[in-house]
């Protein structure tokens, strides 16, 4: 497979990663709804935020070379919102997964904005 062909295809993958995810949260945001929590709002924009994100993909990386990291770290955000929502909801155990999953988005936003600075010659 020839270079150009892989980078297509990489942003194929990435552009269909925030459309997943973009759609998760908004049917997490509907859940959020349904059952009175007030972080629904927050969560029905970040999802068509992500939405927006996964049609403009391409054109958004090419004008700023770190938009990636932005977006891990607003999926850390929202992992540790919901981390607070299960705290304030007596749970035990599952709030510590939702926190190493929010490590490992900062991590991610970290590594993409550095590889994102690399890329535009900064």
């Amino acid at each position: 497979m020839d270079p150009a062909q892989k980078a297509k295809r990489k942003a194929r993958f990435k552009r269909f990663g925030y459309f997943f995810s973009g759609l998760l949260i908004v049917l997490h945001a509907y859940e959020r709804y349904e059952y009175g929590h007030a972080t629904w709002s927050l969560f029905a924009a970040a999802g068509i935020l992500f939405l927006l994100v996964a049609a403009f993909h391409t054109q958004l990386v090419r004008k700023w070379p770190w938009f990636d990291g932005t977006f891990f770290a607003i999926e850390a955000a929202l992992s540790l919102t919901v981390m607070g929502e299960f705290i304030l909801a007596g749970k035990k155990g599952l709030p510590f997964m939702y926190l190493l999953a929010a490590l490992f988005q900062v991590f991610a936003a970290v590594m993409a904005v550095r590889k994102g600075g690399r890329a535009a010659g900064h």
